[in-house]
């Protein structure tokens, strides 16, 4: 079999694996719609090393996510949300600007702009960062403050900067410093963005900065 259709289907049995242990979570288990919404959140971002490391062709790595924007728009928009527990439309949203930033790096990355690094380390920011720094700030945040972002907590934040310099300094030959202040770029976007758009603008600053970089 092609090995970039067969990434095709590892690409589209991993997430549904992963959907499909939320919907498990939420329905028999105590966990509550926002903590199914990171869980889900959070092991999504895997995804990214199927998409760098076992396609060859930019018109296969591709397919994965223009059908996850458009499912997950009908997802949103047909009200299916609901049986995760979702129903904010607009924090929603985000489940299409996920795939539609990787997309975007995709394209990057296959012009020659970016490096595969730079779309590993955003989607995993993105992904874990985000995720971790929501379930932080939610279960331990004492110290919370308003942002453009909404509700946030000191605890979160940190845990946003503190889990993205870890991802760069695993996934880039950056040095600490540089590292340091791209994780500090994140954490400010993470904190600023409202409403889902940092699922946009958290990965697509880092990647613009990484191309730049690299």
């Amino acid at each position: 079999m092609n090995s970039n259709l067969l990434a095709t289907i590892w690409s589209f049995a991993y997430i549904l694996a992963v959907i499909g242990v939320g919907f498990i979570l939420y329905r028999f288990t105590g966990i509550g719609s926002e903590g199914v919404r990171k869980f889900i959140h959070i092991l999504v971002s895997g995804w990214v090393f199927i998409l760098v490391y076992c396609y060859t062709e930019y018109r296969y790595a591709i397919i994965g996510p223009i059908a996850f924007i458009v499912i997950n728009a009908v997802f949103v928009y047909s009200g299916c949300a609901k049986y995760l527990g979702m129903g904010n439309r607009k924090r929603d949203n985000g489940l299409i600007y996920y795939p539609l930033s990787i997309l975007v790096m995709i394209t990057m990355n296959y012009r020659g702009y970016l490096p595969d690094y730079g779309i590993v380390a955003p989607t995993l920011i993105m992904g874990f960062g985000d995720g971790l720094a929501a379930l932080v700030g939610t279960s331990m945040g004492r110290h919370p403050y308003k942002s453009a972002g909404g509700k946030k907590s000191i605890e979160g934040s940190l845990t946003m900067f503190v889990v993205s310099l870890v991802v760069l300094l695993a996934v880039t030959p950056l040095d600490w410093y540089v590292a340091a202040t791209l994780a500090l770029v994140a954490t400010v976007f993470e904190m600023s963005t409202p409403l889902g758009f940092d699922n946009i603008t958290v990965p697509l600053v880092l990647a613009i900065l990484l191309g730049a970089i690299g």
